[in-house]
């Protein structure tokens, strides 16, 4: 495997201090982002020394440069290396694709009469628990909750200072004990809280209790549905024990991770166990990785930066955990134990139960991964080779212009990386130089706008796409080109018409017809779609909304008739905008008043 002289060069100009690596193709996409306590060292190991794993003899094989950053310590180092992930995606790190966020249940103690909610986004402010799934969802739970506690269910700001003129319905139906007006002391209700916390934490004798008294009672006074109710409530409940591992003994909160490979894929498995309860269990497939402590490194990252709440103890496989437990107790800010369980102990049965689950989802998924890894990163090899493309487009970017007859003119930003819808990268424009039916000017407008921000925070804009892909035909084309060009793009650029489904591209009149059902059609169609779907999504929200302030829907006078008359006579809402008010009362329809209207609303 030949080194080039360039790169060698480079490694030995390394210094000895603590960064970040990053590690580039000959087309400049980065394929991998590392972190070292010595730059000069870890990065010297990849090209001096014999590698003996054949997936990091791949990625140095295709190593044509690299780049690195020097930082104070180890933390900095953690968060830059998961930022790069992040922003790059690159394909030899661990990447975790947007998943579903669980639901919680969360009270804000802090209140005099607080309440319990399901919230799936989490904040310093509130105690949370759960998250909640293995058949017992959040919701399920809440209505335990409120069947067994006389808590409030509304959503009013009350006090002890403040109170409601009269109580709702619930304290009618004893489900509530009334603190809106005065029907309990803070004292009271906070010990009825307090309870509900320990069901939350596992505690479940008093609630069953209570509801077998309720059913009990309702039963007696012929309340047979509230009776049936509770009843559903019990099963739930005893849904919920029969989750407790027994052999643990005490409510215990543990994520546990383990991870299996077959050599080409693998997966990770995590146990959720809370207070003592298998609370459910969540496998990820994983495609790349070069080292095995990197890969749970990285993952462990990215699934708490995607599920915020940290539990006092993690229980991993025996190996190198010191930067996990670096960056745990970094972000949890308080003390979190990792811990590597010894053969035949309880934590290791747990670590066996989820080698065992991540075994099987990666053997039952062996044919889908095929399938995704043909549909992914070889749909972007074959794209390359179909359209003669200058490089591999790992990175694909399509853009969509929605509006409604010329208004609520919007545009959307798609996005592809490897192979793979990448929406937290996706973006959406409010056009602001075109009112009027003009797809052209308003592609100008969007493409500018995106590679004039190449070098920003953002970290879908400040990334180079390798590919652009146009929604429309040769005209949309010719727009499109004239921007790029402009702004030194020099990466390829495409068209998809739909009609046919032909590829265009600039100086070459014939289409392009790729095979139907290719991988590499399935390709840029996912991209068209995505963008076409973001666009007409935003461009509804706007008009349910109504409040789309850059054009002339929000002024007063000015309906659909007016508005045609003036972007008739004037072309382009910046005309409109650079008008005197006596140009636009010379608008057929368009009076003093509301020509004074029109100017004071862009000119303000």
């Amino acid at each position: 495997m030949a080194i080039s002289k360039f790169v060698l060069e480079k490694v030995k100009r390394l210094t000895n201090d603590p960064g970040v690596y990053i590690m580039k193709d000959k087309d400049e996409n980065v394929i991998y982002v590392g972190k070292a306590k010595n730059l000069k060292k870890r990065v010297g190991q990849y090209f001096l020394r014999r590698q003996e794993h054949i997936k990091v003899q791949n990625m140095v094989s295709k190593v044509a440069d690299f780049d690195f950053y020097v930082v104070n310590d180890e933390i900095e180092a953690l968060a830059l290396e998961n930022n790069l992930i992040k922003k790059y995606q690159p394909f030899y790190n661990i990447l975790l694709k947007d998943g579903k966020t669980y639901a919680y249940i969360k009270i804000n103690l802090k209140e005099d009469f607080p309440r319990f909610e399901i919230s799936r986004r989490l904040n310093k402010t509130d105690k949370y628990f759960g998250p909640f799934m293995a058949g017992v969802t959040a919701k399920d739970v809440l209505s335990i909750i409120d069947y067994a506690f006389p808590l409030r269910k509304c959503k009013e700001k009350i006090s002890v200072n403040k109170t409601l003129k009269k109580s709702c319905i619930f304290y009618d139906m004893k489900m509530c004990l009334a603190p809106c007006v005065k029907k309990v002391s803070k004292q009271q209700y906070n010990e009825i809280v307090s309870d509900a916390i320990k069901f939350l934490k596992g505690d479940t004798k008093k609630v069953e209790q209570i509801l077998t008294d309720k059913m009990m009672l309702a039963s007696a006074n012929q309340n047979y549905e509230i009776a049936l109710q509770i009843r559903d409530r019990l099963k739930m409940l005893d849904k919920l024990k029969s989750q407790v591992i027994t052999s643990l003994g005490s409510l215990v909160d543990y994520d546990v991770f383990n991870l299996s490979t077959s050599g080409e894929f693998s997966a990770m498995c995590v146990l959720i166990i809370r207070a003592g309860k298998l609370q459910g269990v969540q496998t990820f497939d994983i495609l790349n990785y070069l080292d095995t402590t990197e890969a749970y490194t990285q993952f462990i990252m990215q699934y708490y930066n995607s599920h915020p709440l940290i539990v006092d103890e993690i229980i991993l496989p025996e190996i190198d955990t010191s930067e996990i437990e670096l960056f745990l107790n970094s972000k949890s800010k308080k003390k979190v134990t990792v811990t590597k369980p010894k053969i035949n102990s309880v934590k290791y049965k747990l670590l066996e139960m989820a080698s065992k689950n991540s075994t099987m989802h990666m053997e039952r998924n062996l044919e889908n991964n095929t399938k995704q890894l043909n549909a992914s990163i070889g749909a972007v090899k074959q794209l390359k080779a179909d359209l003669n493309l200058s490089r591999e487009p790992k990175r694909i970017e399509c853009y969509d212009i929605s509006h409604t007859y010329g208004t609520y003119t919007v545009a959307s930003m798609s996005v592809s990386i490897n192979g793979e819808k990448a929406p937290s990268m996706y973006r959406k424009f409010k056009i602001e130089t075109v009112d009027f039916i003009d797809d052209f000017a308003s592609m100008k407008e969007v493409l500018s706008r995106r590679l004039q921000k190449l070098n920003s925070d953002d970290i879908s804009f400040s990334s180079m796409p390798d590919l652009i892909v146009i929604d429309g035909g040769k005209g949309q084309l010719s727009s499109a080109k004239e921007v790029i060009d402009k702004y030194h793009y020099t990466n390829d650029l495409i068209s998809l018409a739909k009609r046919e489904e032909e590829v265009f591209k600039p100086n070459n009149p014939k289409p392009f017809i790729l095979k139907k059902g290719s991988y590499s059609l399935r390709l840029i169609q996912l991209v068209r779609d995505e963008a076409h779907r973001f666009a007409i999504t935003f461009n509804r929200s706007l008009r349910k909304k109504g409040m789309y302030k850059g054009g002339l829907e929000s002024i007063a006078g000015v309906g659909p008739v007016t508005r045609r008359a003036l972007l008739s006579k004037f072309r382009t809402i910046e005309n409109i905008k650079n008008a005197t008010i006596d140009e636009l009362a010379q608008t057929k329809g368009v009076t003093q008043a509301t020509a004074k209207n029109i100017y004071n609303h862009f000119n303000k």
